[in-house]
């Protein structure tokens, strides 16, 4: 797509700062044009090494897993490039999982959650950060929405014998979480599967982030 703004027009009023990445992380950002809130998530500012090697990789794959997940509801919309070291897409207004009650969070909520994963990896991609809940937004209305796709890979660039067990790691984190925020209503099948898939998830090494670091999301 035509990008709507460039890097030289994201200044003033319609600027706002969400999350001040670490030296390793992308500065985050709420941005908006011509009356449409836009997340820019941007390397620009982190070390020149950082920035032209970790950041041009994952400001890429994030775009291109979004591009890819066009058209599933409640992934982010409309995704662009504003330049080599900030990718943008639309802006979905609500709380992060980890900061909403369970008292807030209607029954479906997981049922709607799975359904979301299940469409994404009926595209062939899988996210392998479910299980952060600050990954997964309570919508003002209530549904679920899935954010950060920077750890996401696309399955058609990986072996077929581990397609499955990738997948499995996704539902690992959706049940994990409805497990901790709704477990009355995690059916006792689900309940072996979550069991089920954490011990398979001790085969996953690629466990956490280069460098260390620790990403801070918006709460």
């Amino acid at each position: 797509m035509d990008r709507p703004f460039s890097r030289k027009d994201v200044t003033g009023s319609q600027f706002v700062i969400l999350i001040r990445g670490r030296w390793g992380n992308a500065d985050i950002y709420k941005y908006r044009h011509n009356g449409t809130a836009w997340v820019i998530k941007d390397f620009h500012f982190c070390p020149p090494l950082i920035r032209e090697t970790w950041g041009r990789l994952l400001v890429r794959r994030e775009y291109q897993a979004l591009l890819k997940l066009s058209g599933i509801p409640m992934i982010p919309k409309e995704p662009f490039m504003l330049d080599n070291y900030a990718v943008c897409y639309r802006y979905i207004s609500g709380t992060t999982l980890r900061n909403t009650p369970p008292k807030k969070i209607s029954d479906e909520f997981f049922h709607h959650l799975e359904q979301i994963v299940k469409a994404m990896h009926s595209r062939n991609m899988v996210h392998l950060d479910i299980r952060n809940r600050r990954n997964i937004l309570v919508t003002q209305e209530g549904f679920p929405a899935l954010i950060d796709f920077q750890s996401s890979i696309n399955l058609e660039r990986v072996p077929k014998f581990l397609h499955k067990l990738l997948k499995d790691i996704d539902l690992s984190g959706v049940y994990k979480n409805w497990y901790h925020k709704k477990p009355e209503t995690l059916d006792s099948e689900r309940r072996a599967h979550l069991e089920a898939l954490n011990r398979k998830r001790s085969l996953w090494v690629l466990k956490g982030y280069p460098f260390g670091t620790k990403r801070n999301r918006r709460s």
